[in-house]
């Protein structure tokens, strides 16, 4: 069984067997299933005080996804909490349960719309992979219906300093890996760093380009007017960026325009353009999560006349200065290989995949899982097969399958 595929048995009593080598103790003595998000929300806002953990763990992020993808795709709350013998929390798994066909498993909330995965640990206990493999499986039981499996990916091996418990033994690397940079107090400090004096020069012949037409303004947008507008911008760019590529527009569903918007009103999610005069020529979509702000998506406008400046350049400075001023520590851009991303971010955060099966079709279908996203890293990190997938890609797009 490959390693990625973590074997599960029930939590061990801390009294040993007669004769046996005694085993550690679980960090938790017992596990209950949330089913309602309502019902996990004290706990989780406690947790959510010390445990390291992304924004994309926050209720928030959780409680909207829910709402909209998440009931567009039939995914329900499964809230995993452990508890000690006390009775008082110790860690708290967010994911949602699904089927396919007979198959039943569960995935990180938030799906292929989180960037980073991770459970909330309560930093005074000391986690195993073979821990949480047992706090897995005594969920599997107690659900109704019975979990064949869970599926997990995007999952940082630490975060913020401290290890990730489900990143024991030889965890399978995702697909991509993400993008972050430490933010010094002082934007010029963090230019020095990645911007020659050639550079730096070039960078203000493309923005002096853009203002000799029109004033160009960043700013965070606020209140319902701005919102709307800058999401309808995002959506222009998106669309017409995804039909040149041949590649689907993720955010294209209602649902998953409902859950932007939804995240926007409700302060979860911050949106900064980028506007040259009256029009918007760039759109960042962020999190922020004390100390780092994380970086959803990015967007701008792919006139050429506008596009020979570098919109998005300057859009991610504009962001990275904004977040200086407001004293995060980090910044990221999400997953995903490009250049820009490599231009603006120094630390390169590896990311893995791992499945917890518990029947004889959950084992096969973790298999199966694992294999298509160790393929899906295979096309990523060649160039011949990267291109022939853009190209297979684009042939799909036009034949109109």
């Amino acid at each position: 069984m490959s390693p990625a595929i973590a074997s599960a048995h029930p939590a061990s009593s801390p009294r040993a067997t007669q004769g046996a080598v005694p085993r550690p103790a679980r960090p938790f003595a017992r596990t209950e299933l949330c089913e309602s998000l309502e019902d996990a929300r004290s706990v989780w806002m406690t947790l959510a005080q010390e445990a390291p953990a992304s924004p994309y763990q926050s209720f928030d992020f959780a409680r909207v996804w829910f709402a909209t993808i998440g009931a567009a795709e039939g995914a329900t709350p499964l809230i995993v909490v452990a508890r000690d013998e006390a009775g008082q929390p110790v860690a708290l798994l967010p994911f949602a349960q699904t089927s396919r066909g007979p198959l039943r498993f569960a995935v990180f909330v938030g799906g292929k719309d989180s960037n980073f995965n991770l459970g909330l640990f309560r930093s005074t206990e000391a986690w195993s992979l073979d821990d949480v493999a047992a706090l897995l499986a005594a969920a599997a039981r107690q659900a109704k219906p019975r979990l064949d499996a869970f599926f997990l990916c995007n999952q940082p091996l630490s975060w913020r300093g401290v290890a990730n418990p489900l990143a024991g033994g030889k965890p399978q690397p995702s697909p991509s890996f993400a993008h972050a940079s430490a933010l010094p107090g002082d934007f010029s400090v963090w230019l020095d760093a990645r911007a020659c004096k050639e550079a730096k020069k070039k960078m203000r012949k493309k923005r002096a380009r853009l203002e000799a037409t029109a004033p160009v303004v960043h700013r965070r947008a606020a209140g319902q007017q701005e919102i709307d507008r800058a999401l309808s911008a995002f959506h222009a760019v998106r669309r017409a960026r995804t039909v040149a590529l041949g590649v689907p527009d993720p955010y294209a569903s209602v649902a998953a325009q409902a859950f932007l918007a939804q995240l926007a009103r409700d302060g979860v999610l911050e949106l900064h353009t980028l506007s040259h005069g009256d029009r918007i020529i760039g759109i960042f979509g962020a999190l922020p999560g004390a100390p780092r702000q994380s970086g959803l998506f990015i967007g701008h406008d792919g006139d050429p006349e506008i596009a020979r400046s570098s919109p998005g350049e300057i859009m991610v400075q504009a962001v990275v200065t904004d977040a200086i001023a407001r004293g995060f520590a980090e910044f990221d851009l999400g997953v995903g290989e490009a250049r820009y991303k490599d231009e603006a971010c120094e630390i390169v955060e590896p990311l893995f995949d791992s499945a917890f099966a518990f029947t004889l079709k959950g084992r096969l279908a973790a298999w199966t899982f694992l294999a298509v996203r160790r393929a899906k890293r295979s096309v990523k990190h060649s160039p011949r097969l990267k291109a022939l997938h853009a190209r297979l890609r684009r042939l799909r797009s036009r034949s109109g399958e």
